[in-house]
C-alpha cells in the first residue's frame, strides 16, 4: 500500500464523511422507540423503569405559548428540558406530540405542565417510559471512530509523504 499518493487524502476524507453520516443515522433511530410508545396521561406516578428516559408530549402542539413541565418527586422540583425535535406518536387513538424529554427521571414522579402566560389550557398532557440514550451514544461513537480513522489514515499519508520527499533531497 502506497500511502503516499495524494488519493490517500480522498480516501480519507470519505471514511471521515460516511462514518459521520452512519453515525448521525443511527443516533437520529433513537427516536424509533418513542413513536412506537404507549402514551400515559398526566396524573399518575410514574415508575421508572432503570436509566430510562421519560418523554412529555401533549395532543395539541401549542408553539405560540410557552408550556413549561416540571417533574415532581416528593419536594424535588425537576423542569423537563424542552424538545429539540418535533416528533409525533400515535397511541391510543390520539396524537402526541414531544414537548421535552428528562433522562434519569426518579421513581414516583409526576408531570405537572403549565402555559406560562396564566391563560386557561385545554391541551392534554401525557408520557411515556423508553429509552432513547444508548443509540444515541453508539450513533456518537460509530461517527467520532470514523472520523478519527479518517484522521489517521490522512496523518499517516502526510507522514509517508513527508517522509518520502525528505529520502529524496
Amino acid at each position: 500500500m502506497h500511502l503516499t499518493r495524494r488519493r490517500w487524502y480522498l480516501v480519507a476524507a470519505l471514511i471521515a464523511a460516511l462514518a459521520w453520516v452512519a453515525g448521525t443515522a443511527f443516533a437520529a433511530s433513537a427516536w424509533d422507540p418513542l413513536r412506537d410508545a404507549e402514551v400515559v396521561p398526566v396524573g399518575q406516578p410514574i415508575q421508572s423503569a432503570g436509566d430510562d428516559d421519560l418523554a412529555v408530549l401533549t395532543d395539541l402542539p401549542q408553539a405560540e405559548r410557552d408550556i413549561r413541565c416540571v417533574a415532581r418527586s416528593g419536594k424535588k422540583r425537576i423542569p423537563v428540558p424542552a424538545a429539540t425535535v418535533d416528533i409525533v406518536v400515535d397511541s391510543d387513538g390520539s396524537r402526541w406530540h414531544l414537548l421535552g424529554v428528562l433522562s434519569d427521571a426518579p421513581d414516583q414522579t409526576r408531570i405537572v405542565c403549565k402555559p406560562k402566560d396564566g391563560q386557561t389550557d385545554t391541551a392534554r398532557y401525557g408520557t411515556a417510559v423508553v429509552d432513547l440514550s444508548s443509540r444515541v451514544g453508539t450513533g456518537q461513537a460509530i461517527a467520532w471512530t470514523g472520523f478519527i480513522a479518517g484522521l489517521g489514515l490522512a496523518g499517516a499519508t502526510l507522514t509517508a509523504r513527508t517522509r518520502r520527499t525528505l529520502a529524496h533531497d
